[in-house]
C-alpha cells in the first residue's frame, strides 16, 4: 500500500510539472489542448489547473476561438512575476546580473567589468548585489543562480576549474556566505554551455523532437554540453562537454589549460581575432565579442584577410565537429554562443565540410544549426531556467 500511495504521489507531480511546462513553453495553451499535448484525461486537467491557479502560478488570459464550432478556448499563461530569482552570468570579461522570471525571461540589474583574481571578484559581485537587494515591501527572490565558463562540481557548488579566468576549486558557497552574510536563497551553478543548451531546448521547437545532440559555445575559448537521451551528461568528474580542450594538433599553440593544440586555440573568438591582427590591424571594440562581429563584417565586405582567418576557423571546426560526430553519432549540432551570429553561407560551409570528412552513417543524418538564442541571452535564460525548475518543484 505505501509502494502505491508513494507512486501515486510521483505521478500527480510529474502531472503538475508536465503541464505547469508545456503552459511555459506554449504561451495561450487552453485547457484542451494541454489535455492532447500531455495526454492526460480532460478531468485531470481541469483539477490541475485549477491548483495552479490557485496558487497564482498560471492565470487565465483571454479567450480565442476553438476547433470546435461556437465555443471559445480560455488561454492560459504562467504568471511572470509569481516568482522571481536573480540570475548571475559570470564571463571572461564582464560579469552580468539579472532578475529572472518564471516564464524564464529575465532583465539585466547590473553588469560590470569581471575582475581576474577571484577575491576581487567576489568583493564587487557583493557590492553590486547589494544595490539589487530586495527593499522592505518589494518582491523577494526565490534563488540566486551562476553560469560560469569552465567545470562545476554538480551539485556542490565548487568551481573546479575555469581556465580563462585562472580560478581552481573556487568554493561558490562559502564566498557568497563570507561576502553577503545576509544572503539566504538556494544557490545554483553550472557551465554557460550547459545552460544555453536548456535554454535551447525549452524554446527552440527545431530541436524538440531530438533526442542527442552537441552544443558548441563559441566565445573566448570553447565551451560545450552533449544530450543523450534527453539528459545533458556531466560525466564522472563533472568535465563531459569540455569540448574546447580536444586536442587537434599535439604541437598546436599552449592553452590556457596547459596543454598544446586544444581545439579552442584555433576556433575561439579571441585567437581568431588576434590572427586577423597579426596579419592586418588592430580592431575596434570594447571587448573580443565587438571584435569579432566587426571581422564577420569585413569578411562580408571583402576584406581578403578577414576571409582568410574565417577560412581557417572553419577548417578546424569541421575537423573537430566530425571527430565528435563519429564518436557520439548525435542528431544534431549546434553552433551557439557568437556561433548564433554566423551567416548562413558559413553555417552551411561548416555544415558540408563537417558531413565531408565524418564517417556516412555519422553524417548522413546530422542536422547541423545556429543556435536560435544568442550569446547576450542563452546563458542567463538557462541560469533563470535552473533556479525556477527547482523552485517550481518545491511549491506546486
Amino acid at each position: 500500500m505505501r509502494i502505491r500511495a508513494i507512486n501515486a504521489e510521483k505521478m500527480g507531480l510529474s502531472n503538475r510539472l508536465t503541464l505547469i511546462n508545456l503552459i511555459r513553453t506554449n504561451p495561450g495553451v487552453s485547457r484542451r489542448e494541454l489535455s492532447r499535448l500531455a495526454g492526460l484525461d480532460p478531468s485531470t486537467v481541469t483539477k490541475i489547473i485549477t491548483s495552479l491557479l490557485d496558487k497564482g502560478l498560471v492565470v487565465e488570459q483571454g479567450v480565442r476561438d476553438a476547433d470546435q464550432p461556437g465555443r471559445k478556448s480560455i488561454m492560459l499563461r504562467v504568471s511572470r512575476d509569481a516568482a522571481v530569482c536573480l540570475a548571475a552570468e559570470v564571463g571572461v570579461e564582464s560579469t552580468r546580473i539579472a532578475a529572472g522570471y518564471l516564464d524564464a525571461s529575465f532583465e539585466v540589474l547590473e553588469e560590470f567589468p569581471t575582475p581576474s583574481d577571484q577575491d576581487s571578484f567576489f568583493r564587487v559581485f557583493a557590492e553590486r548585489m547589494e544595490s539589487v537587494r530586495s527593499p522592505a515591501g518589494a518582491r523577494e527572490f526565490c534563488a540566486l543562480s551562476f553560469a560560469v565558463p569552465g567545470m562545476v562540481e554538480w551539485g556542490s557548488n565548487i568551481l573546479k576549474h575555469l581556465p580563462h579566468m585562472g580560478w581552481k576549486d573556487v568554493n561558490l558557497g562559502e564566498n557568497l556566505r563570507r561576502t553577503l552574510p545576509w544572503l539566504d536563497l538556494p544557490v545554483f551553478a553550472a557551465n554557460e554551455a550547459k545552460l544555453s543548451l536548456i535554454a535551447e531546448m525549452f524554446r527552440n521547437p527545431g530541436i524538440s523532437r531530438l533526442h542527442s545532440g552537441i552544443y558548441v559555445y563559441l566565445s573566448q575559448g570553447v565551451g560545450g554540453a552533449v544530450l543523450v537521451g534527453d539528459k545533458i551528461i556531466h560525466g564522472a568528474g563533472n568535465t563531459a562537454g569540455e569540448l574546447g580542450h580536444m586536442v587537434i594538433d599535439a604541437s598546436g599553440p599552449l592553452c590556457h589549460c596547459g596543454s598544446r593544440g586544444c581545439f579552442e586555440t584555433f576556433v575561439s573568438i579571441d585567437r581568431v581575432v588576434k590572427n586577423y591582427e597579426e596579419r592586418k590591424e588592430p580592431l575596434p571594440g570594447r571587448n573580443f565579442r565587438e571584435k569579432f562581429r566587426l571581422l564577420l563584417d569585413r569578411s562580408s565586405s571583402g576584406d581578403g584577410a578577414a576571409s582568410d582567418v574565417l577560412e581557417e576557423m572553419k577548417e578546424y571546426l569541421a575537423i573537430g565537429l566530425s571527430n565528435l560526430a563519429n564518436i557520439l553519432n548525435p542528431d544534431f549540432i549546434m553552433l551557439g554562443g557568437v556561433g548564433s551570429i554566423f551567416p548562413s553561407a558559413f553555417i552551411r560551409s561548416v555544415s558540408d565540410a563537417v558531413t565531408a570528412r565524418a564517417l556516412g552513417p555519422a553524417g548522413a543524418e546530422l542536422l547541423f544549426t545556429r543556435a536560435s538564442l544568442g550569446i547576450e541571452s542563452a546563458a542567463l535564460e538557462g541560469a533563470t531556467l535552473m533556479a525556477m525548475n527547482h523552485h517550481i518543484k518545491k511549491v506546486i
